[in-house]
């Protein structure tokens, strides 16, 4: 009786799960389904001969120790992006000349999430894996099973990999970030973070979802023959896929789908950047085959960044960890790529004069790499010239000390070394994650801690007591002991990431990581003489001056022994060599690489003996080039340095 009751309970459970969370379109109220599934929870307590993998109660999570790397069976390919509709036209011209005229297409959302393998044999769900770099991922099954959109157990016995886009719904981003301390940039962001915690309970809080899009099938009732065919085999197993999708008889078809969806997109729940448009017929596909990284039967049109118009109600001043003084533009609230948009970046004031910015104007504003919005132009218009030209201040916003040029140096910047909001920006910059990595510390809670005078210099952080957070605001015993822990965990924090968290002039994180290679111990470091300094490539006179007179300040070799006595062990942290294949050999990274990160490239050039740099020169071996790169690949251009594209790369570190 009671396995019989606990497989109803389960068959039942699954069923709901599935009209919610797949088909939208619940079935019973929330209070009944807490009810059978607080039942069956208690029953398989009581009975754990009886739990199956495939009970809703799995979902739960629990805490790992870290995810190990799983080498895909198939590999994940990327995507080659087009800009417009001739790229669009051009790339059907190629599939035509191999397949015949008039071949069929279909046409899908592209969904800005992070890319899954999830694995089924007999129709149970039994791995999932992140992308990584198409050959190998990360194993997060226990997290994956905590997604409610993913199936434990499919509607047929099939042995079936399929491929999905987890992402964060915006209204769910929106709710996660006015409760975080430290918001996440965009939805990407906070489902891929989301979906890496080692405590998968904290990712069965985020509220994440899946669609699928294609699936490779092994064996099964049925075998698709199309990819519209698949689609629809996927969603007969029980999967979600995106209703947004189209099958069309040629790329004018596709075109007409992407122009719809251009503006249409704003109104949906979830963040997409374009339109993935693949052959239909699956002997085309095995016809047309693939390039090192890419199918040839496959493109994603990317939308271009949207541009819109609005009034500039004031210029608000922001002053930063090197006392610059940063031109902020407040402006009358509108919608910009799928959100509300009230500030933009407007540079420096030499940008200001240059778009002769006035107060009042009407600006177009557009959001960079669509995740920061910008001032690009000033509408004309007929008040723009009875407008006053805006004047840059002479005094600092926070402190009033007179504000300086420096020489070479489009900046303003403050006089005062000790001005507050330098050194409040000097705290904030401590607990990010590219320099200390200190969860549960945001601006908000900096900000108390300064004006309480309880930390006033990054040594202050290691003072304090659990006790001493819960005099702030809204903290409570729980966050307080967050707070206190994570502080003690960046103790163990490397030396490029203790160097980088210091602030000096010039030095970030990747300068960091370049002088910590050649000067791996602390002590090495604060002994290496100007001349050691300069001669590292992608270091140079001027950041080496800021690095070694940095080290001659008594106040800094003080403020350098009290972290010692707080427990800082100063590990390198070097990347482990596999090779000196790349000795003597120095790369730039820019733009959007598909394969990986950037951070994770530099990781793998490391590796094999090679450096990277922040910045092109003469010295520069290569410059590795991904999708919306920068002015470092027009100065690589102007030097003739030897420009990579990500495939070309990827062939040099031997990952075809």
């Amino acid at each position: 009786m009671v396995q019989s009751r606990i497989s109803y309970l389960r068959e039942e459970l699954n069923k709901y799960a599935y009209n919610y969370y797949v088909l939208d379109n619940p079935i019973i109220s929330d209070f009944e389904y807490d009810k059978m599934f607080a039942e069956l929870k208690e029953l398989e307590e009581k009975h754990p001969e009886f739990v199956t993998p495939d009970s809703p109660t799995q979902r739960v999570g629990g805490i790992s120790s870290g995810f190990e790397e799983v080498k895909h069976k198939y590999r994940l390919y990327s995507l080659d992006n087009t800009y417009n509709y001739d790229e669009l036209r051009k790339w059907y011209e190629r599939v035509e000349k191999d397949c015949g005229k008039n071949i069929e297409l279909v046409c899908e959302l592209k969904i800005d999430g992070l890319a899954i393998a999830l694995t089924y044999k007999d129709g149970y769900f039994t791995k999932g894996a992140t992308r990584g770099n198409g050959i190998v991922g990360e194993e997060i099954t226990q997290n994956l099973k905590t997604i409610k959109a993913i199936p434990l157990k499919l509607f047929e016995k099939a042995d079936v990999e399929v491929r999905g886009e987890i992402y964060m719904p915006i209204s769910s981003f929106e709710k996660l970030n006015s409760e975080s301390e430290k918001p996440f940039a965009n939805p990407r962001n906070a489902a891929a973070g989301s979906l890496r915690q080692l405590d998968s309970t904290i990712t069965a809080k985020r509220d994440l979802s899946m669609f699928t899009y294609t699936a490779i099938v092994e064996k099964a009732e049925t075998i698709p023959h199309t990819h519209w065919d698949s689609l629809q085999y996927i969603k007969k197993l029980g999967f979600k896929t995106n209703p947004n999708i189209r099958l069309v008889k040629d790329i004018e078809g596709a075109i007409d789908f992407c122009k719809e969806w251009e503006q249409k997109r704003f109104t949906l729940d979830y963040a997409t950047d374009g339109v993935v448009i693949k052959v239909n017929s699956f002997a085309c596909q095995n016809e047309l085959g693939f390039t090192s990284r890419a199918p040839k039967w496959a493109t994603a049109f990317k939308f271009p960044p949207e541009e819109i118009s609005t009034k500039l109600l004031r210029i608000e001043l922001g002053v930063g960890k090197t006392g610059a003084v940063t031109p902020v533009a407040i402006l009358e609230p509108v919608q910009l790529a799928g959100s509300t948009v009230s500030r933009a970046s407007l540079h420096n004031f030499d940008e200001i004069k240059r778009l002769d910015v006035r107060i009042g104007d009407r600006v177009l504003i557009k959001k960079a790499a669509e995740i920061i919005p910008k001032v690009v132009k000033v509408s004309d218009t007929p008040e723009h010239d009875s407008l006053p030209i805006y004047e840059p201040p002479k005094l600092c916003p926070e402190c009033d000390s007179p504000l300086e040029e420096r020489e070479g140096e489009v900046s303003l910047y403050c006089s005062n070394e000790n001005c507050p909001a330098v050194i409040r920006a000097k705290l904030e910059y401590w607990v990010s994650k590219d320099a200390m990595d200190i969860d549960f510390i945001g601006p908000s809670v900096i900000a108390q801690l300064y004006n309480l005078n309880m930390v006033k210099s990054p040594v202050d952080f290691y003072k304090l007591k659990e006790e001493d957070f819960l005099k702030l605001d809204l903290v409570k015993e729980k966050s307080a002991s967050n707070m206190y822990n994570s502080i003690q965990a960046s103790l163990k924090r490397p030396l490029n990431r203790f160097l980088t968290a210091l602030s000096i002039r010039h030095v970030g994180k990747e300068t960091a990581d370049i002088i910590t290679s050649e000067f791996p111990t602390l002590d090495s470091l604060i002994s290496a003489d100007f001349e050691s300094l300069a001669k590292i490539d992608g270091v140079g006179e001027k950041i080496a001056k800021n690095v070694y007179d940095f080290f001659r300040k008594p106040e800094n070799i003080s403020m350098i022994n009290e972290f010692k006595s707080f427990g800082f062990t100063f590990d390198t942290g070097s990347t482990q060599k596999r090779s000196n294949e790349l000795e003597g050999k120095t790369f730039v990274l820019t733009g959007t690489l598909e394969s990986m990160t950037r951070d994770e490239a530099g990781e793998k050039i490391k590796s094999m003996g090679g450096k990277t740099s922040s910045s092109v020169s003469k010295k520069t071996s290569y410059v590795v080039a991904g999708a919306n790169p920068g002015s470092k690949l027009d100065k690589a251009q102007n030097l003739g340095v030897i420009i990579l594209s990500e495939d070309e790369f990827l062939k040099i570190i031997g990952e075809k």
